[in-house]
């Protein structure tokens, strides 16, 4: 007799914050579900004004990002990123906080990194060669002051988007790097398993 089981969520979040080159990191762990708290980065930099107001669509994800997936599951994909996103802008909004801007070149690292957790199997902001947040964007020639990302996975839930953002909200480092003012920019990437599992990345950046 196989057991049933009920839908699950898996969040994580990662802040750095370096003053200079320091990282802090708070973990913390939620009834159901696994929590890393606040990756943040800060730093000089030069600034790059290359953010979009616009959503995420085909264009900016690259064909290098959907190759080999039916049109059918990138709309499936980009529908959740884009409510991902307004659901995030409507929280801020609600504390009284500008909109977080959607910033086109982070789309394709943020999308490649749920495409990856979920095809290699693993769940952390330690990618499986050691690299964290800050290397991929730095690899994506993305200059920046501070980042951040939060990532979730959950599979079983009719609203993946709310099942994420409610345990996001719950969680403070998830919480923190949503409601940080200092981030301005964000790009959210999701990718669906062939097992119906939806993962979440969401990084944040202060230029």
């Amino acid at each position: 007799m196989r057991k049933r089981v009920g839908p699950f969520l898996i969040l994580a979040a990662v802040l750095f914050q370096l003053a200079p080159w320091t990282t802090e990191r708070a973990y913390s762990q939620q009834k159901g579900s696994g929590v890393a708290g606040g990756a943040r980065v800060t730093r000089g930099s030069t600034h790059r004004s290359t953010s979009k107001n616009s959503p995420p669509n085909p264009s900016a994800s690259g064909d290098e990002e959907t190759g080999g997936i039916s049109s059918h599951r990138i709309l499936e994909i980009e529908s959740l990123e884009q409510q991902c996103l307004d659901e995030i802008n409507r929280v801020r909004r609600r504390s009284g906080l500008p909109r977080l801007s959607f910033y086109e070149e982070l789309l394709p690292v943020a999308r490649a990194y749920s495409r990856r957790m979920a095809e290699q199997n693993f769940f952390s902001h330690n990618d499986p060669d050691g690299l964290t947040v800050r290397e991929r964007v730095e690899e994506a020639d993305i200059k920046w002051r501070m980042v951040g990302e939060n990532l979730a996975y959950s599979n079983g839930y009719v609203n993946p988007v709310a099942a994420s953002l409610h345990g996001w909200m719950e969680s403070p480092g998830h919480r923190r790097n949503i409601l940080d003012p200092d981030f301005s920019l964000t790009a959210i990437g999701a990718w669906i398993k062939e097992d119906g599992t939806v993962y979440f990345t969401e990084i944040f950046l202060k230029q």
